[in-house]
């Protein structure tokens, strides 16, 4: 099934100025320093804006909708979460939403980072310098869809992967860390002689 037909996808808001944080601005917006392949999205890195009005409230991001990095070499995807509340993203995004009576948000996210689709937007996306997805080229998407609970199963395992990955990378950083301050130490002790 293409994913057109299971997902509504539209681009992110087109800022014509500079995002400028304003910190009791109601209005989070992501880019793209602020989602990770494995943590997802960094709340706590996100700028906000004060009486940003769209002019279309079809930009204001929703639990459950999929963005996905559009431009560029990494083209990965995140859910939105639950307590995210208002909040856009640039239009380096697009975003996706799925028909949630056919599509798991966490699974559809799932398929779009697995290895088969990124062949398939790697091949599909244009630009000389920049690779950039078209809507067009993600709508093509053949996307498989498996009961809602096998859906849940891989969303699951997914997940448990991804937080694995990213506690392996934070022990690798603390060994480091720990092993440099030992050396450290070591000289000082050398030096103090």
């Amino acid at each position: 099934m293409k994913l057109k037909e299971i997902a509504e996808i539209s681009t992110g808001y087109s800022f014509r100025t500079k995002i400028k944080h304003h910190p009791s601005g109601e209005t989070k917006v992501i880019q793209m320093g602020d989602v990770d392949k494995y943590e997802g999205i960094l709340v706590e890195k996100l700028q906000t804006l004060r009486d940003f009005d769209p002019r279309n409230d079809r930009y204001f991001l929703k639990a459950g909708d999929v963005i996905m990095i559009s431009k560029g070499y990494n083209i990965d995807a995140f859910v939105i979460p639950e307590n995210l509340g208002r909040a856009v993203t640039i239009n380096s995004f697009l975003v996706m939403k799925p028909d949630l009576h056919r599509i798991l948000p966490e699974y559809l996210a799932w398929f779009l980072n697995s290895k088969r689709a990124q062949y398939f937007f790697k091949e599909m996306a244009a630009g000389t310098n920049v690779p950039n997805l078209s809507i067009k080229a993600l709508e093509a998407l053949e996307v498989v869809l498996p009961s809602l609970d096998e859906q849940q199963r891989i969303a699951n395992l997914d997940t448990l992967k991804r937080r694995e990955i990213y506690l392996h990378k934070e022990i690798a950083a603390k060994k480091e860390q720990l092993i440099d301050e030992l050396l450290q130490q070591q000289i000082d002790k050398l030096n103090s002689k």
